[in-house]
């Protein structure tokens, strides 16, 4: 790529952790027949004329699961903006993608050190949650 920079004009500017809420589940199945069941959500605040977003990621694990070990629900809030003349709604996978490994790295920290089996959630497309959300806003 020569004479073209490959630095992307959306600028991570900080994350914060709004909630982490854990509660053991002391009656467990000992067979653990349980599966992973989690649900991550997205909030996307736009300021198009300073060019700055600000994307909400939340999980909730094992929501309604009752033999589960536990249950946890994290939420953390990232601040982003553009440099350029681009739409930043136009990068909101892009930070999305971002902020995630965040989210994974603090469900499956807490859960190392809550000392129950640490949890480490899978890899996601971002493009297709983005759809899925739309199609279910749609109908």
């Amino acid at each position: 790529m020569e004479g073209k920079s490959s630095v992307s004009s959306l600028k991570f500017i900080n994350y914060i952790v709004n909630k982490v809420e854990f509660q053991t589940n002391t009656i467990t199945n000992e067979k653990n027949n349980w599966k992973l069941g989690f649900d991550i959500k997205n909030k996307t605040e736009i300021n198009q004329e300073k060019n700055k977003m600000n994307i909400t990621l939340s999980v909730e694990a094992f929501k309604g699961i009752e033999d589960a070990p536990f249950w946890m629900n994290v939420e953390i809030m990232g601040a982003f903006e553009l440099v350029g003349e681009d739409d930043i709604s136009k990068y909101e996978a892009n930070a999305i993608a971002i902020m995630y490994p965040y989210l994974r790295a603090i469900v499956s920290t807490y859960t190392a050190s809550a000392n129950v089996a640490p949890l480490i959630l899978p890899a996601i497309n971002v493009n297709a949650m983005l759809r899925k959300k739309k199609e279910q806003q749609e109908n």
